[in-house]
């Protein structure tokens, strides 16, 4: 029971990731079409609305897991050797590591400024 338990874990993770990407996708571009910032002081402010920030950060975490969760499937699949399979997903895994660590970095300077 666990193991089908784990997969639609992932799943149900990796649709509910989709739809909130989605809609802040959405809703995002709706906004920078009402409201286009022009220099680097209209982004800093818009940023640094905790909401804005907030969501934006969560936007990032969900992207990072439903990129995760994809790729680990399509590597689960289609790489048959075990240690291939291993070095890639540990590449892939800090990548995405790298990135998260990236960019939640650029969302606490705007914050802190």
């Amino acid at each position: 029971m666990a193991s089908r338990a784990q997969g639609l874990r992932t799943w149900l993770l990796q649709r509910l990731s989709a739809l909130y990407v989605a809609v802040y996708l959405v809703l995002a571009l709706f906004w920078f079409y009402q409201n286009a910032p022009v220099d680097y002081m209209d982004w800093q402010s818009l940023f640094a609305s905790p909401m804005v920030n907030i969501f934006s950060q969560l936007f990032i975490y969900l992207l990072l897991t439903h990129a995760w969760i994809g790729v680990r499937d399509i590597l689960i699949d289609y790489v048959q050797n075990i240690p291939t399979r291993f070095v890639l997903l540990i590449g892939m895994s800090l990548l995405q590591l790298v990135m998260a660590i990236w960019v939640f970095m650029a969302f606490y300077a705007v914050v802190a400024l």
